[in-house]
């Protein structure tokens, strides 16, 4: 996470910190050294048949590394880390909605102590927690005695802290006191019973975040499945050292072309090897690896913003509130010359005819069924006056039959119709 940029892709191409090159470059090299190698002993220490035979050895191993499904592995490896990376981050506490649910039921300068203490009772939950989970935190914070050195914690509290008997850990103390405390302002009726569900329901979202990212360390993805990726991916290229070799017997060096670098081979080690190193890198990303979470700066950043809600923003406000509010803002030269795409829905440019846009009349429809129900009788009739000349024309006496009774187009009951 300590890697930005904003400069264009070019430039990015030179970056070293949390880049590409840094990733793989130890296995590159590595490669190359195995590589050339082995291309030295063919080289020189074969024979001329013993080189036909070793380029057996290469047509066999580039076949075989053909049925590795290493696309699909890396891919559904990396979607699966980096799903979770970005799940991770987003289970990170941040005590603003607290503190502004606080500053909001819990005003006025003679509670100013009370909102002080719960912002640092805040911080101190996130350094116990991170502590546990995050190795930054825990060579920021490496012992309880440290928190008092930070003036996150009291005296008081570090006796009650470290006196609780906890194997399953205590890491949730701080979020108790917090609870207590409201607890206390609700029985001395500072807060209403109202007031304090609606503070209560903030303080265990807060919770909820420290909570999840203990599942999250807790609940790793299978070991099994990053052995296979890993060794798929390192599997792969040990067979390209071999499958990649330039064939240099003479058979071979008289029907192709004889390259000595792996081209094309350091461009798969640049993607695939780099994919895995994504991998590797997001599935824990609470270490000191250059990408990682930096919690630090967030316990700092918490802190002050806690700490600012619950003294200087507590009971601010301006005095003048009823100026008006100007609907045309007004833009600088850099901003106007940057044209904005207003939006609008996709069906704002369709037209319509008059005609479609006259509305029908009640009278209207009941003519048209009227008409349609006219069309369908007639052509009930149609039909039985060919099957009658059918009849006729075969002779037979049951359709004869129906001929006598059937209407003629002049009779008043086809008339009618």
């Amino acid at each position: 996470m300590t890697i930005t940029y904003d400069e264009d892709f070019g430039s990015l191409m030179f970056r070293w910190r949390g880049s590409l090159w840094k990733a793989v470059l130890k296995d590159l090299i590595a490669f190359y050294i195995a590589y050339y190698i082995i291309l030295f002993a063919q080289w020189y220490l074969l024979e001329e048949q013993q080189k036909e035979y070793f380029t057996g050895w290469i047509i066999w191993c580039e076949i075989g590394s053909q049925y590795i499904p290493l696309s699909f592995l890396l891919g559904f490896f990396v979607a699966v880390v980096v799903a979770r990376w970005w799940e991770q981050f987003n289970y990170v506490s941040w005590p603003d909605k607290m503190m502004m649910m606080v500053a909001a039921n819990i005003a006025g300068p003679e509670h100013l102590q009370v909102r002080k203490t719960i912002a640092r009772w805040s911080s101190l939950q996130s350094a116990i927690a991170w502590s546990g989970i995050s190795e930054r935190t825990l060579k920021r914070f490496p012992t309880d005695r440290h928190l008092v050195e930070s003036k996150l914690m009291t005296e008081e509290e570090f006796d009650i802290y470290t006196n609780l008997e906890a194997p399953h850990g205590k890491w949730f103390v701080p979020t108790m006191w917090i609870i207590n405390l409201l607890k206390n302002l609700h029985q001395r009726k500072v807060i209403d019973s109202i007031q304090l569900d609606m503070l209560l329901k903030q303080v265990f979202s807060f919770r909820d975040g420290f909570a999840m990212l203990y599942v999250y360390d807790w609940i790793k993805i299978p070991l099994v499945y990053t052995q296979v990726v890993a060794i798929a991916t390192y599997g792969y290229f040990i067979i390209c050292l071999l499958g990649r070799q330039p064939k240099i017997d003479e058979k071979s060096m008289q029907k192709e072309i004889t390259i000595m670098f792996p081209i094309f081979t350091t461009f798969q080690m640049l993607f695939y090897i780099g994919w895995l190193k994504v991998g590797q890198y997001l599935m824990n990303p609470f270490g000191t690896d250059d990408d990682d979470f930096e919690l630090n700066y967030i316990i700092d950043r918490n802190t002050y913003i806690a700490k600012m809600m619950a003294d200087e923003l507590a009971d601010q406000l301006p005095s003048n509130i009823s100026h008006e509010l100007n609907v045309i803002l007004p833009h600088t030269r850099a901003s106007f010359k940057i044209h904005d795409i207003i939006p609008k829905s996709a069906l704002a440019d369709y037209k319509f005819s008059n005609n479609d846009m006259q509305l029908i009349k009640p009278e209207e429809l009941e003519e048209r069924e009227h008409q349609k129900n006219h069309r369908a009788r007639l052509g009930m009739l149609m039909r039985a006056i060919d099957r009658k000349k059918k009849s006729n024309a075969n002779g037979n006496p049951e359709a004869a039959h129906l001929t006598e009774h059937s209407p003629s187009p002049t009779d008043p009951a086809f008339t009618s119709v």
